[in-house]
């Protein structure tokens, strides 16, 4: 949508558990649902998210989830 870089968010972009947001300008926000009910996670991560011992992935179109190797 717009020509500016987004800084690449890392786990987020394929965790089952990310809302990801874009405004009408083109920012984009990736917001952690698991902060909703569990306070160690943050809202708005810091990006990019390298280890986070809740991530779930999620593949298109596929059910498979795995935990974070690194967590």
């Amino acid at each position: 949508m717009s020509d500016h870089q987004q800084p690449d968010p890392g786990l987020c972009a394929r965790c089952a558990f990310v809302h990801r947001n874009e405004t009408r300008k083109g920012t984009v926000y990736w917001r952690c649902t698991r902060a909703l009910t569990d306070p160690r996670y943050p809202k708005y991560p810091r990006l990019p998210v390298l280890s986070c011992p809740g991530f779930v992935r999620t593949d298109a179109g596929s059910a498979a989830q795995d935990a974070d190797p690194a967590g």
